[in-house]
């Protein structure tokens, strides 16, 4: 592996921390993954109909979630 963790050893490392260091992780990568999805349309086509389905089925609007502080 050369040090570096297969995609599937990140996966399930990121599935066994609690609620709270979920939320850590995600505020740390969240940047990064957006800057790499903003450079690659294909990325942001794949999993944008997910997204969506998911928020539509919580019931909110996306401007209220983006601006709410």
């Amino acid at each position: 592996m050369c040090g570096k963790l297969k995609v599937e050893d990140f996966i399930s490392g990121f599935e066994g921390l609690s609620i709270d260091e979920k939320k850590e992780v995600i505020k740390k990568l969240m940047p990064k993954f957006c800057e790499i999805a903003m450079n690659d349309m294909a990325i942001i086509k794949e999993f944008m109909p997910k997204c969506m389905e998911m928020m539509k089925e919580m019931n909110f609007p996306m401007k209220d979630m983006i601006f709410k502080k």
